[in-house]
């Protein structure tokens, strides 16, 4: 063999081994998801009252917002290790718009994610929308409503904000609590 030959010979044993590599860590990381989601759906849900019940200024922030994504492609949610559970595909879209919002200054208190403002959620869902269909500002609303239903009845909290003044909204969670992300489709649509 020629010192190109062996030099070419050895650069596709080192992909292989790559490759190889590849399916074994891709392989790893599948079993964990399993993993995680079999221990995260044996765990008791937090049966615990929010604070002031729902609907109240008092209620605390979540810590954590974890997603995943089913090889389906749909989402499942869990906030701070609850049970998981799955919200159809324009409400995923908007409670993950409303969790990597940029993060609000509070002087006292816990740092939160900030509130969109309703054209932004607009724009924002009008991307993904069909061809032809247009999503009116009063649309926003609805996913709005929808949305802290959903959360409402799998978490028992509520967690959807909305300022009085402007009507901007927002989602109680404290900055850095969103996890999973990355290892889904999802982060494309933001």
């Amino acid at each position: 063999m020629t010192p190109d030959e062996i030099i070419v010979h050895r650069f596709k044993n080192k992909m292989r081994q790559h490759s190889i590599l590849i399916d074994k860590i891709h392989d790893v990381q599948s079993d964990i998801e399993e993993q995680l989601e079999r221990i995260a759906r044996s765990l008791p849900p937090d049966k615990s009252p929010p604070d002031g019940g729902p609907g109240t200024q008092g209620t605390r922030p979540s810590s954590d917002l974890e997603v995943w994504e089913s090889p389906s492609g749909k989402l499942t949610f869990s906030f701070n290790m609850q049970t998981p559970f799955y919200l159809p595909r324009r409400l995923g879209k908007a409670l993950l718009f409303l969790a990597t919002a940029p993060v609000e200054d509070t002087p006292n208190g816990p740092r939160l994610v900030g509130y969109r403002r309703r054209t932004e959620i607009q724009a924002h869902l009008q991307k993904s929308a069909r061809p032809g269909i247009t999503i009116r500002l009063r649309y926003v609303n609805n996913v709005t409503s929808l949305l802290t239903a959903a959360l409402l009845e799998n978490t028992h909290r509520d967690l959807i904000r909305i300022d009085k003044e402007s009507g901007n909204v927002g989602l109680l969670l404290k900055v850095g609590g969103l996890r999973g992300l990355e290892s889904t489709s999802a982060h494309k649509w933001l």
